[in-house]
């Protein structure tokens, strides 16, 4: 058979989605409109002017009572559906799906609005629609950073980057002291002061890519589903598609997530994508806030235009179909996105990820029933007979009037007067029999009895008892025993655990199996999420998607209360039998955990490790072997005897061993203090030599300087013989440098005087306290004293030999 080619394919998905239609648009649609207009207490139409229009809310009460059960048979526990192995191998592979999945639904996705939203739509409008699909995220993330050098700046950027798209948003500079790579200690310069490096303070953002799992419950008069299809499962389905309005940005974004394969239009063509047959939009539940009123359709719907194209709205066809598009006589189920007359993508897939459900199915037909279409006649019937009940009431407290007039039909009263309904008021008239009352009779309390015949059918067809609602006279009368109570509020919970049954069935058990099945598709990387207190990382592809399902159904107040004691009584039980010769036969230590656990749970406590210890993370300790025989129990002292032997010498020699090592450490330690006192004895020694030569060099300075001074001087008296006329008085004399006559001071006086300073700053300096400096190892590099650093140096052997 030769391949299909694209203009049979788009023909054969157009009449596909024409028969569809018709169905969803036409009865479909009349019993939605119907059950909306009734759950919002809209007026039928048949009210009369000056008469009651009440209407009763039986659709809308029924529907609001039956969802709290309802929610909570699924969202009580944390695990909706348990994936169970099919054999021993997969036992920690099924846990972790059903972890992973249930991660998915309630925390990734919001799983209480997901199933609130699902089974609201189906008690209201037959049935319901759900899709999950595989969904790329483009999110702008930050990440603050304060005080960072350039190179920290650069670093985070290679650690934040994806796709070369992280940059520095923003960054204020600033001034730090710098800090040694090494020691971390701040760096100074040759004066003392600290360098400082120019830092800053800001944030980095890059756009992260996060694949995740997306499930959006949606219109069900979005959801076109073969028109002879005979069940609410989806699977094996000819033809289901899912019709929903998108602007060109969205679609933009859809493509770039769906990659190659997938067609790139314009604006243009996506506004020409009418929808389908039928407005898909009319229901009044579009508009819930108008006017109760008005019909809700095209021509009251917003049409405001925008010059921006990424705004352009447009029908999409998201289809999933059974054809032989490669011409091998075998039809494949192929995933299809179209628009109203081009296809956008068109791949083989492996399953339908839409679900449906109602509330009550329908043997051979995809469409069920909803609550609302049971309530309908009830609440049109309660209608009018409450109408009839308040008319009655106010036709008896506001009779009419019947006066009396002339032959020509003149009024013997003043009608002004009749009209004013004020209490008390006056009528004047001229006859006192021209006015009288016409007899109304109350009937309220004889429509009593009716009214709750016609609320009994409500329970009886919905299950939604008086006793669910709230508290019932009857169930204070002196006669009726608890146990009475509870079986009465368990036979009318029968129906409602029904309902629950075939959500689970038709709703939760395919979202959860199609969640698995993308997560064992190979394109997910690990799993990081926080499960019950603790941190856990699974890997998708060491898990199966062929495990069986069991959904948590049956977790309402009364079952818990009922499960728990069950639980409370097979614990007990298993205590007993592990006490009994029949324990390790029937009860294992783990079987006795479960059952704890599944205590806790039920009680609402998520992290059972809290409490208890699972056997297989503890250490089981060891049965006590049998007694051996009397010959072998002999060679079995003989052996421990020659241990004992053995260990006591073995502890001699390792004591002995330990004494000789301390004793060698002892020494040791004892010649490293040796070895410092003697390093800090020389260094003392050497810092006084160096101190006693600086002033025995600073004498040999002054004596020098004295010695020049008397050459001097025997040359000027030298020169004075020779020339007695420029001789200087007694006492006066030139100064050797500048040629200056002052008067001769003692000048060996002087230099003692200052030999004398010299030697009380010397010996000032050499009682001065020493600093000792010492390196990471505790060894003296040098000292500190008065104000002055000297670094010691050593020999080959390691001994101080002087000072820098």
């Amino acid at each position: 058979m030769a391949k299909m080619s694209e203009e049979r394919l788009l023909s054969m998905l157009q009449m596909l989605e024409n028969d569809a239609g018709q169905y969803v648009t036409g009865p479909l649609r009349l019993w939605r409109d119907r059950a909306v207009k009734e759950y919002f207490q809209r007026p039928y139409g048949n009210e009369d002017p000056g008469w009651s229009s009440i209407v009763t809310g039986d659709v809308a009460d029924t529907i609001e009572w039956l969802l709290p059960d309802l929610l909570d048979y699924f969202v009580s526990n944390d695990q909706a559906v348990v994936f169970e192995p099919t054999r021993a191998s997969e036992a920690d592979g099924a846990k972790q799906a059903t972890d992973a999945a249930n991660h998915v639904f309630y925390q990734e996705n919001n799983g209480f609005m997901i199933l609130y939203t699902a089974f609201k739509d189906a008690l209201m409008v037959k049935n319901c629609a759900v899709h999950w699909f595989v969904d790329t995220k483009r999110q702008k993330r930050v990440k603050p950073f304060r005080d960072a050098s350039p190179a920290e700046v650069q670093m985070m950027l290679d650690e934040y980057k994806e796709d070369d798209e992280a940059e520095v948003e923003y960054a204020t500079p600033g001034k730090r002291p710098m800090l040694h790579p090494a020691l971390g200690i701040p760096v100074h310069n040759s004066a003392g002061e600290p360098l400082m490096e120019t830092v800053y303070t800001g944030r980095i953002k890059w756009i992260e890519q996060k694949k995740r799992i997306s499930v959006e419950p949606f219109e069900p008069e979005n959801l076109l589903v073969y028109r002879q299809w005979t069940s609410p499962l989806l699977d094996d389905c000819p033809y289901v598609a899912r019709v929903m309005e998108i602007t060109s940005s969205e679609l933009t974004q859809l493509a770039e997530a769906m990659g190659k394969g997938f067609k790139k239009i314009d604006a243009d063509k996506l506004k020409a994508s009418a929808a389908p047959t039928g407005a898909f939009d009319e229901m009044e539940r579009r508009d819930r806030t108008g006017d109760a009123t008005t019909a809700v359709g095209p021509e009251n719907r917003s049409n405001v235009e925008t010059d921006d194209p990424s705004q352009t709205m447009g029908w999409l066809r998201i289809e999933y179909v059974l054809a032989d598009y490669d011409g091998d006589g075998i039809a494949e189920r192929r995933c299809i996105y179209r628009l109203e007359d081009e296809i956008l993508y068109n791949e083989e897939c492996e399953e339908v990820p839409i679900c449906t459900g109602s509330p009550l199915l329908v043997q051979h037909r995809w469409d069920g029933q909803s609550v609302a279409e049971l309530v309908s006649d009830i609440q049109l019937l309660n209608t009018e007979l409450t109408r009839g009940v308040v008319n009655n009431a106010f036709s008896a407290n506001n009779p009419r009037k019947v006066i009396k007039t002339d032959k020509k039909w003149a009024p013997y009263v003043d009608t002004d007067d009749l009209v004013d309904g004020r209490p008390g008021g006056l009528i004047k008239t001229q006859d006192m029999d021209a006015l009288r009352m016409e007899p109304v009779a109350f009937v309220g309390n004889q429509m009593e009895p009716l009214l709750e015949r016609v609320d009994s059918m409500r329970e009886r067809r919905t299950g939604v008892t008086k006793q669910r609602m709230g508290l019932d006279a009857n169930a204070l009368r002196t006669d009726r025993t608890l146990g009475e109570t509870q079986i009465i509020d368990s036979a009318s919970k029968q129906r409602v655990k029904l309902i629950g049954r075939i959500f689970a069935e038709t709703i939760v058990k395919p979202i959860f199996r199609g969640i698995l099945r993308l997560l064992t598709s190979g394109d997910f990387d690990m799993l990081y999420f926080r499960l019950r207190g603790e941190f856990v990382e699974y890997n998708p592809n060491d898990w199966s998607d062929g495990y069986d399902m069991r959904a948590n159904v049956g977790l309402g107040t009364g079952d818990r209360d009922q499960q728990i004691a069950v639980l409370r009584a097979t614990y007990g039980t298993q205590l007993q039998l592990a006490q009994s010769p029949l324990g390790p036969m029937m009860v294992t230590p783990k079987q006795i955990y479960t059952t704890l656990e599944r205590m806790l749970d039920i009680g609402g406590f998520k992290a059972p490790g809290d409490f208890y210890t699972d056997p297989k993370e503890a250490k089981m300790p060891t049965p006590p072997p049998p007694p051996p025989p009397p010959q072998i129990l002999a060679k079995q002292m003989e052996i421990a005897a020659d241990k004992e032997k053995l260990a006591a010498t073995h502890a001699f020699e390792l004591q002995k061993h330990r004494i000789t090592v301390e004793g060698e450490r002892q020494r040791a330690r004892d010649q490293d203090e040796v070895q410092a006192a003697n390093d800090e004895r020389d260094y003392q020694r050497e810092l006084a030599k160096a101190d006693m030569d600086e002033r025995i060099k600073a004498a040999e300075v002054m004596l020098q300087r004295y010695k020049v001074d008397k050459d001097n001087a025997t040359r000027i008296l030298t020169a004075r013989i020779a020339h007695p006329e420029g001789a200087m008085p007694e006492g006066w004399d030139i100064d050797p440098t500048t040629g200056e006559a002052f008067e001769q001071p003692d000048k060996l006086g002087a230099i003692m005087d200052g030999l004398e300073a010299i030697f009380a700053q010397q010996e000032e300096q050499a009682a001065a306290p020493v600093e000792i400096i010492r390196d990471a190892a505790g060894n003296i590099i040098g000292g500190r004293k008065s104000g002055r650093e000297h670094r010691v140096v050593r020999d080959a052997a390691g001994n101080i030999i002087g000072l820098e």
